[in-house]
């Protein structure tokens, strides 16, 4: 694989479309400084995807493009495209079998780059994948330009292992390492992410596993509490069934005895009847003789107040006169002072009515004057509109243009101001991009790495060392519990002992004895009633004899043995406790009764109380004595005394052990938050390494943004100060057009003020006229209306008059007929006998009609009685219908609730049990629905949600697993890959070393190089050079010389490429520190690896030109652009020998 030629168009000073071949194996590219001859260079190094732009000797990696010179413009994008022969197929992958290689980039204005792969766009890693292995990249050691000898030498160890990767083709494994890394860290975060979701999972599956349990147990609940609903149902349907067929049998049973009822009440009824209409004839009888004895009293009455009134009717004749000529003299006189008032409202009406005609003239005219007016007054409103619209309309425009003068001024100010910020960022992005360095960001997310792995691995101790003490802590904090529970049933315990003392501590003889340990039940028995026995200083010395078999007590006697008094103290022991001999069983006591002498007993330790013919036993609960319950407080307080420390060193335990989980606690936290921020500071290490070229690019296209806006923004001021400028004049047209405008304003004011003016006074004017009429009006209509009035009393008043005269005319015509009449004595003694013959034949039919109403009544007395009963039958059937009816009902209502609960009758019915009992039902109904409540809140959707949840949950275990085996898979891969990459390694940096202990003595003529690792770890590593030119002893190689370092430099080049040689190899004036001599030796070194490697130099040397097989000659005749003039060495010799 060789490079065949470099086509260049716009790319820095080759501007115009240029090929450049190289058909021999050493190139030389020769011209005067400032050609372009490492341009050369760059375009190879750019298109193989180099994206800093300071490597390519620019600020932003548009500087690449032709930025024009004296005589020519701009172009607007670059391109480079690589021609590689690949006969030999030393790629591999898709582009094997393919005998020609062609790599292009562009890039635009815009910043935007492209790369295409023979003809096809591509990605830049699809670019640098192809090289990866074969020595050639943007930054491999196949393209050595200026200063970077120098760079190479001194370069950091971790630097100078690149070249050494290269050449052992480890690249693409670090590549790959590197991806399969991010695999597996993003597969650890899946596998967390999935881990937080499967134990979330899990939390809820447990929720809906109880939820489901419980919608299942809720189910068969609901369903046997819908089937006793069901049965009860119809249970009480058939109950209700039952009821209302009874119900019916009844009701027709009482019916047929209310029809018999009624049958007796229809009989009595028609007797009934028959007398109502023999009284009937009787009442009309009575009727017709009482109207005549009525008759005849009245006319007795009446004849008596005739003769009454004809003597009142002559009293009162002569008083009327007398009024009645009083009201006539009266009428005449009222009726002269209305003919007089009469004639007075005539003559004003008259007066009124030309008042009113003229007022009726002066409104019309008045009315007439103000429509003139109002016209008037319409059309100056018009005028005045018209010219408010247009101040208006002009004051509004004039306001416009004044904003837009201001916009455009505020906008030009904020131009200038966004020039100056732009300038400043321009300054600030070129600062920052020459303050940029790769190195060491690479350092930093280096050691933010190192640091994270230390962090994480403390905080795995210190989680581990907290989970310990936690369980510590629990464990103490249970013994602690355990210690306080038992402590406070002591101290209850000791609490009631104590209650019991108290209650019995009453100066009580049992309470001033001190008993030894054991005995207390003993001394209890031998003190039998005396123990509750209160303690006096003047006890009775014979109280002891009274109570058991006391004698007096001889020495002999006391000294048998052990006595009860012996194991009591205290000021009152009774004297009979030294009778009491002491024995240790039972046995003993058998065998020492007979020989016991009088007045002593024996007693056990266990309370056996032994005597010559009688035997006691304790009865008494060790608990209920006083001497028990005493001996048990003394137990108790020493328990609580033990266990009280016992607590306390618990608590100090406990408060060590917390105070000790504080800690780890805090020192937990504190390794997470350092984690934390450890990897974020990684992260962010890492991404600004990574961001850092997009970084520097965009700032680079920023600037020329920026640059390209302050262009723009120059451009746009002079607009705007042109439109600033016409704005100006409109706005000066404009204020002389309003005031134009504005002198119109006083006289339409006026106009419009005097119109207004007059109208008022018009009105005013009006309503005066107006009111006028409008009085006059009422004067008028009130004095017709009092006219008429007048005119009508005056009828009245003469009609009046006329009828006094004639009741006048008649009073004293009848005034002299004062005569009795005798006629109406004779009538008054006639109708008094015709009255007493009416009042007998009125009491005959009295009389008749009292025996018909007694028939009546007792008729109506049986026929109440029947009715009663019929009305009580007729109640009764009420009744029973209600209550059928209520049943029907009721059965209804259950067959309802049946068709509601989707149950069918006769089926339910079928099912049921022939003993079935409703009140049994419903207990077992009320029972489930208890159940049902006591689930409280179901969840019907659980059991789906559960089995889906439940899926899911298998389908998240099966993902769970496949990326653990996935995990596996990576981590084997990148064990493989180390341990391949190790293998490689050591390999490519042993025999680098060979070559370089090789080549070195025959470049310098001597001395000695090699090259050592830093460090065991063969993946980390970094390599360091050692070389000791001929008589030189130094101990660093920065001590040799410029010309020293460019020969080592050299040395370890050419090693890599015995190793393995890239396709070409492109060095930059490297021979330029070096005297004849070593360019001599360097020349004879190139000369003899171009038989395997492709060589393109730039020099100056003419030993070095004189080497090269062809020249390829950079020129620049027009400035600023270059031109390729390209010699064959040997044609020209050939042509010169030929001349």
């Amino acid at each position: 694989m060789r490079l065949k030629q470099i086509r260049l168009a716009g790319f820095k000073s080759f501007v115009d479309a240029t090929s450049v071949p190289f058909p021999q194996q050493m190139t030389a590219v020769v011209g005067p400084n400032g050609c372009g001859k490492s341009n050369v260079i760059d375009a190879v190094r750019w298109v193989l995807g180099e994206s800093s732009a300071k490597n390519l000797r620019g600020d932003a990696m548009t500087d690449v493009i032709f930025n024009g010179s004296s005589q020519r413009k701009p172009v607007s994008q670059a391109s480079v495209e690589l021609v590689f022969e690949n006969t030999q197929g030393r790629v591999q992958g898709s582009m094997a079998d393919r005998s020609e290689i062609a790599i292009k980039r562009l890039v635009t204005r815009d910043a935007q780059s492209t790369y295409f792969l023979n003809g096809s766009k591509c990605r830049r890693r699809d670019i640098t994948d192809i090289f990866l292995g074969t020595g050639l990249g943007p930054r491999s050691y196949a393209i050595i330009e200026q200063g970077m000898i120098s760079r190479l030498i001194e370069s950091k160890p971790q630097e100078l292992r690149v070249f050494i990767e290269e050449a052992a083709g480890i690249s693409k494994y670090k590549e790959r390492r590197r991806e399969t890394e991010n695999r597996i860290r993003h597969t650890r975060d899946n596998l967390d992410r999935l881990s937080d979701v499967r134990e979330e999972l899990g939390k809820n599956l447990d929720k809906l596993k109880r939820q489901a349990s419980a919608a299942e147990r809720y189910k068969e609940l609901k369903a046997r509490e819908r089937r006793l609903k069901a049965e009860v149902t119809a249970l009480r349907w058939l109950k209700f069934h039952q009821l209302q067929t009874q119900l019916e049998q009844q009701l027709a049973a009482e019916e047929t005895e209310l029809e018999k009822f009624q049958a007796a009440q229809m009989g009595d009824q028609r007797v009934l009847i028959e007398l109502k209409e023999q009284q009937q004839d009787l009442r009309q009888q009575q009727t017709i003789e009482q109207e005549s004895f009525y008759r005849l009293g009245a006319e007795i009455s009446r004849i008596e107040q005739q003769l009454l009134h004809q003597r009142q009717q002559r009293q009162q004749r002569s008083a009327e006169l007398d009024k009645v000529q009083q009201q006539l003299q009266d009428a005449r006189a009222h009726l002269s002072l209305e003919q007089q008032q009469l004639e007075e409202q005539q003559a004003m009406l008259e007066e009124i009515l030309p008042e009113q005609a003229f007022c009726e003239e002066q409104v019309a005219l008045l009315q007439q004057q103000l429509e003139s007016l109002e016209q008037a007054q319409d059309q100056a409103e018009q005028d005045w509109q018209v010219w408010q619209q247009q101040q208006f309309q002009l004051q509004r425009q004039q306001q416009q243009w004044q904003l837009q003068l201001s916009n455009a001024q505020q906008q030009q100010s904020q131009q200038q101001q966004r020039e100056q910020r732009l300038q400043q960022q321009v300054a600030e992005l070129k600062r920052q991009l020459a303050a940029e360095a790769d190195n060491e960001r690479e350092q930093v997310w280096h050691q933010a790495k190192v640091s994270t792995e230390q962090v994480r691995t403390e905080l795995q101790q210190a989680e581990l060392l907290l989970s310990q003490t936690q369980q510590d802590l629990q464990q103490l904090q249970r013994q602690h519990d355990r210690l306080q529970l038992q402590l406070q049933q002591l101290s209850q315990e000791q609490n009631k002992l104590q209650q019991a003392q108290q209650q019995a501590n009453q100066q009580q003889l049992i309470s001033q004895l001190q008993v030894e340990p054991g005995w207390a039940e003993a001394v209890c028995l031998a003190l039998g009633a005396l123990q509750h026995a209160s303690v006096s200083p003047h006890w009775p010395d014979a109280l002891d004899q009274t109570l058991l078999l006391t004698q007096p007590v001889s020495v002999s006697a006391q000294s048998a043995g052990p006595c009860l008094a012996d194991k009591v103290q205290g000021a009152a022991i009774p004297d009979y406790f030294y009778r009491i001999l002491l024995v240790d069983t039972d046995a003993s006591a058998q065998q020492q009764l007979p020989d016991l002498a009088a007045g002593f007993t024996l007693m056990t330790v266990s309370g056996h109380w032994y005597g010559p013919n009688w035997c006691l036993l304790a009865g008494l609960d060790e608990q209920d004595s006083f001497l028990a319950r005493a001996e048990r407080l003394q137990q108790l307080s020493s328990e609580q005394t033990v266990l009280a420390q016992q607590e306390q060193i618990v608590l100090a335990e406990l408060e060590t052990t917390s105070q000790r989980l504080s800690q780890q606690q805090l020192a937990v936290t504190s390794s997470k938050q350092a984690l934390q921020q450890s990897e974020q500071q990684e992260q962010e290490a890492r991404t600004q390494w990574l961001l850092q070229q997009q970084q520097q690019q965009q700032w680079q296209q920023q600037s020329q943004q920026l640059e390209e806006e302050m262009a723009q923004l120059a451009v746009l001021g002079e607009d705007t100060q042109l439109q600033q400028e016409a704005l100006s004049e409109q706005l000066l047209q404009q204020d002389e057009l309003l005031e134009q405008h504005q002198s119109r304003e006083h006289g339409l004011a006026q106009r419009r003020q005097d119109l207004q003016q007059q109208l008022r006074q018009q009105r005013s004017r009006l309503e005066q006229q107006q009111q006028q009429l409008q009085q006059l009006t009422v004067n008028l209509t009130s004095g017709q209306r009092q006219l008429q009035l007048l005119q009508q009393s005056l009828v009245r008043s003469q009609q009046q008059q006329q009828h006094l005269q004639e009741r006048e005319q008649h009073l004293l015509q009848h005034g002299d007929d004062d005569e009795p009449d005798l006629a109406l004595h004779e009538a008054l003694q006639e109708v008094l006998l015709q009255r007493e013959t009416a009042e007998l034949q009125l009491q005959q039919l009295q009389n008749q009609l009292s025996d018909c109403e007694q028939k009546m009544r007792e008729l109506e007395q049986g026929q109440h009685s029947i009715l009663q009963l019929v009305n009580q039958k007729r109640q009764q059937l009420e009744s029973l219908k209600l209550d059928a009816e209520g049943d029907r009902i009721r059965a209804n209502n259950m067959l309802e609730l049946l068709q509601e609960q989707q149950a069918q009758l006769k089926q339910v019915l079928e099912q049921l049990a022939t003993d079935a009992d409703e009140q049994q039902l419903q207990s077992e109904l009320d029972k489930t629905s208890d159940a049902i409540s006591r689930l409280g809140a179901i969840n019907l959707a659980a059991i789906d949600e559960y089995q889906q949840q439940a899926e899911r949950k298998s389908y998240l275990d099966s993902q769970h697993q496949d990326l653990t085996d996935a995990l596996e898979t990576l981590e084997t891969a990148i064990r493989k890959i180390d341990r391949e990459t190790r293998q490689r390694f050591k390999e490519t940096f042993e025999r680098v070393d060979q070559g370089l202990r090789t080549l070195f003595p025959k470049v310098f003529g001597g001395g000695s190089a090699y090259l050592e690792l830093t460090d065991d770890d063969l993946l980390e590593t970094g390599v360091s050079i050692m070389a000791r030119p001929p008589g030189k002893k130094n101990s660093t190689i920065h001590l040799l010389s410029g010309g020293e370092k460019a020969l080592t430099a050299l040395s370890l080049v050419f090693s890599i490429f015995q190793l393995n040689p890239a396709p070409f190899c492109m060095l930059d004036e490297v021979d330029a520190p070096l005297d004849d001599a070593n360019v001599g030796r360097f020349c004879n070194l190139v000369r003899e690896m171009s038989e395997t490697v492709q060589f393109i130099y730039i020099s100056h040397n003419k030993i070095a030109m004189e080497m090269a097989a062809q020249l390829m000659g950079v020129t620049m005749q027009e400035p600023g652009v270059s031109r390729v003039v390209a010699v064959d060495v040997d044609d020209a010799v050939k042509m010169a020998e030929a001349s």
